[in-house]
């Protein structure tokens, strides 16, 4: 969903990705394991 970026060029199509959507997927996935290191666990 809006992560890659098409150009084409003649017969040939050229993709690239898109850095500041993968920045904001990487943000995302730092505050998740921040999120997971200090979560209170629980015994089962």
């Amino acid at each position: 969903a809006g992560v890659v970026e098409t150009e084409p060029q003649g017969r040939y199509t050229y993709y690239r990705l898109r850095p500041e959507v993968l920045d904001a997927v990487a943000d995302r996935f730092t505050a998740l394991a921040a999120a997971a290191r200090s979560a209170t666990k629980r015994p089962c």
